[in-house]
């Protein structure tokens, strides 16, 4: 007998995580398998290349986290939890455990630079947030991922379709590991893993003990048990924390500000110039646009529009290479605009009165000093020699999460019977129904922020 016979191989493959230590993927189970093959498709790995959480790195320095590994996390999180509801319910998961492993770890892939979220605003802001459908026009259409999905199973790529769709011919449980309401996997990996990578401790909550309390239902509806009630509601505390100390930071919206009118002031360049001249103005005032970036400023709905080889090519590294090129160009406001950002130049914030508080408290006073405010510090840019539609705007902190249509979670009460979280929770119905204060801010250069006379 040779010595290699007699060496037991592991059957498993470790990816290092900053939220779970370990993800953990079985080489021999069918699920984790079809995983690790699709992780090396190029769709994923291209997710290395698009940012997690926008321009946070620009306040929190260890931001520089990508797609890719949250979506690894999405999918160990979701096979963890289907592993437990296993063990509860085997022939309703069995069926349909490729199809949500693979959906986890693929639901991320329509993402665009710059920074995920914040190329809808810029790339077609009259549209809504529509990754999801970009990432389900990937996996229908691209090769790669269709013959390995089909090779697995005939049917499987139309299956993942339909759960980042989240059709409602499938079993409820399906959809909502990944986009359900309340805790999914995917809320569940990003709140830790961008609390670890800002270096902060908001977004941390006991993810093992949320796990064990799923159960389901007989009729496939994902539910929580009442003992575990404390798990969830530290996770909604988390999320919601995230949101008002991180997501919403105000330095981060003056900064997703500069993107936008980074933007806006190409468009508008172009749009001044008639077709026929748009080559002759690039090129007069230095303004570098590669073929993909020809496209999708010519467009009004990238996501519908461009083919996918181009949406392909839409990384942080063809983002930032843009960016370096129009520090040169001769127009002078989008030179100094893109130099701002590259450089961490950014525009300043003025704090100002939320018109909606002021006017439900009788302040009018103070609303109209707020409007008086807005109008100073318009007046004050254009003397500066500021143009205001690329160097003025007010941001808000627009809760994303609060009082939005969101599914709510059920919960198992230990006497067999199924109720609303809000019904027995009264925190986390807080947190769900009543928007957070709104904070409001201008957005200006520091010169400006100086001659109204504001300090930090």
């Amino acid at each position: 007998m040779s010595a290699d016979s007699q060496i037991f191989r592991s059957t498993t493959v470790s990816f290092a995580d900053v939220a779970h230590q370990n993800l953990i993927f079985d080489r021999d189970d069918p699920a984790s398998q079809l995983v690790l093959s699709l992780i090396d498709t190029r769709w994923v790995q291209r997710l290395r290349n698009i940012r997690q959480t926008g321009n946070t790195h620009l306040v929190y320095m260890f931001a520089e986290h990508s797609r890719f590994g949250h979506s690894l996390g999405v999918a160990y999180l979701a096979t963890l939890l289907m592993d437990k509801l296993a063990h509860y319910a085997p022939n309703a998961i069995h069926p349909y455990r490729d199809a949500v492993a693979a959906a986890a770890l693929l639901h991320d892939i329509g993402h665009v630079a710059p920074g995920s979220h914040i190329a809808t605003h810029i790339w077609a802001p009259t549209t809504r947030d529509s990754h999801e459908q970009v990432s389900v026009r990937i996996i229908r259409e691209d090769q790669e991922l269709v013959r390995l999905l089909e090779a697995r199973a005939t049917g499987l790529v139309e299956q993942v379709s339909k759960i980042l769709t989240e059709d409602r011919s499938l079993p409820h449980w399906t959809t909502a590991i990944i986009s359900g309401g309340g805790w999914n996997a995917d809320r569940g990996n990003w709140a830790i893993v961008d609390s670890a990578m800002c270096a902060v401790s908001y977004g941390r909550y006991n993810v093992n003990a949320l796990i064990d309390a799923f159960r389901l239902t007989r009729d496939g509806l994902l539910v929580i048990q009442e003992n575990r009630l404390d798990a969830l509601t530290h996770f909604y505390v988390a999320r919601d924390s995230m949101y008002r100390q991180v997501y919403q930071h105000r330095v981060l919206q003056a900064a997703d500000a500069l993107n936008d009118r980074i933007v806006m002031r190409v468009r508008d360049l172009l749009h001044e110039a008639n077709r026929t001249d748009r080559l002759a103005t690039l090129r007069k005032l230095k303004i570098f646009c590669d073929p993909t970036m020809e496209a999708v400023l010519g467009c009004e709905n990238y996501t519908l529009e461009l083919p996918l080889e181009a949406i392909f090519r839409m990384t942080e590294s063809w983002w930032r290479y843009h960016l370096e090129c129009w520090t040169e160009s001769l127009d002078p406001t989008l030179s100094d605009l893109s130099t701002r950002l590259l450089y961490r130049n950014l525009f300043k914030t003025v704090r100002l009165e939320a018109r909606d508080a002021a006017e439900k408290d009788g302040r009018n006073r103070t609303n109209d000093d707020t409007e008086a405010l807005i109008v100073r510090a318009k007046q004050i840019t254009e003397e500066l020699g500021f143009p205001p539609r690329y160097y003025f705007a007010t941001v808000e902190n627009t809760d994303r999460h609060r009082g939005r249509l969101e599914e709510i979670p059920m919960v198992l009460l230990d006497n067999g019977s199924l109720v609303p979280v809000v019904d027995v929770e009264p925190m986390i119905a807080t947190l769900l129904n009543e928007p957070a204060p709104r904070r409001a801010w201008l957005v200006v250069p520091n010169e400006v922020k100086e001659k109204l006379g504001r300090s930090r």
